[in-house]
């Protein structure tokens, strides 16, 4: 749990700085190039000891998720696939939030927080939920209005195929089938 704990506080820290004038102070000192690279390698160090951390939690149940979170978790994924992959495509949803590809992690933490009442999973996904929300609040002044919505259907079938594959895959990834339970 310490682990997990750490790996969670290490990356929302990093994820922080961005934007502020520490990182002007950094990227200074060190040169952009430097500066990326190791706010890339420590993120990743950050996120391995998050995946480490939670593999090793201990089971301590905080609540028992009622059998209808269930149900509501599938649903709420196929609504984070569809704003990553109108994050990453472009889309009308893009125009209207300064960034989907934040609340499509709300909403995949939401999903998983709802179906999972373990400690670990309250630190992991609450942690993302919390930092997400900050970060939104963050950029509340930056909405966007480079999209053009001319490929609706694209990005509705790449996030249906984002969701099948992850639905799919789910049980070898993690080791909790979705489907059938």
């Amino acid at each position: 749990m310490l682990a997990l704990t750490l790996g969670m506080a290490a990356f929302i820290v990093l994820h922080l700085v961005p934007g502020t004038a520490l990182r002007d102070r950094l990227s200074g000192a060190m040169g952009e190039p430097l500066y990326k690279g190791v706010f890339t390698l420590l993120s990743a160090a950050a996120l391995v000891l998050v995946v480490w951390g939670k593999g090793q939690a201990s089971y301590h149940s905080v609540w028992v998720p009622p059998v209808w979170t269930r149900h509501l978790a599938p649903l709420l994924m196929l609504a984070s696939c569809y704003l990553m992959v109108t994050y990453l495509l472009g889309g009308k949803l893009k125009g209207l939030t300064p960034n989907p590809m934040l609340w499509s992690v709300v909403i995949w933490a939401l999903a998983h927080l709802l179906a999972n009442g373990d400690l670990a999973s309250l630190v992991l996904f609450g942690g993302f939920i919390g930092y997400s929300l900050l970060a939104i609040w963050r950029s509340r002044s930056l909405r966007r209005n480079d999209y053009s919505g001319r490929h609706e259907l694209l990005v509705a079938v790449v996030a249906l195929a984002l969701y099948v594959a992850f639905l799919l895959a789910h049980p070898y990834l993690f080791g909790v089938a979705v489907m059938g339970r």
